[in-house]
């Protein structure tokens, strides 16, 4: 019985992560272009990676935004014009929310992959 209990914590655990998962928005393999930086910090850019699992919050196509204010948003920075610069293509995975630049979802992380 005790197993049993156990085992349907877990999976109850594990359930409440996929919604944060599923629902978070991605950009498959792209280019990156127009870098814009922004006063406060934010950077925000677009890609030519086809995208899927978009939030509502984001209303413009392929566009993403990174948090350079942060410690963490500058090491992802740094990354992103290391890639742009040498033409790198990216996939970005979103957070599947908009906190940093209104209608653009933020990244939560990208990977080069050329």
């Amino acid at each position: 019985m005790k197993t049993v209990y156990l085992s349907t914590m877990l999976l109850a655990k594990v359930l409440l992560l996929v919604p944060i998962v599923a629902y978070a928005g991605e950009a498959g393999q792209g280019a990156i272009s127009t870098p814009n930086f922004i006063s406060n910090g934010v950077v925000i850019f677009y890609t030519s990676g086809t995208r899927t699992n978009v939030p509502a919050c984001a209303t413009l196509a392929n566009r993403f935004a990174i948090n350079g204010a942060t410690a963490a948003g500058r090491i992802q920075v740094a990354g992103l014009l290391s890639a742009y610069t040498q033409g790198k293509q990216v996939a970005v995975i979103g957070t599947g929310s908009c906190p940093d630049w209104g209608e653009t979802e933020s990244v939560s992380y990208f990977y080069v992959v050329s």
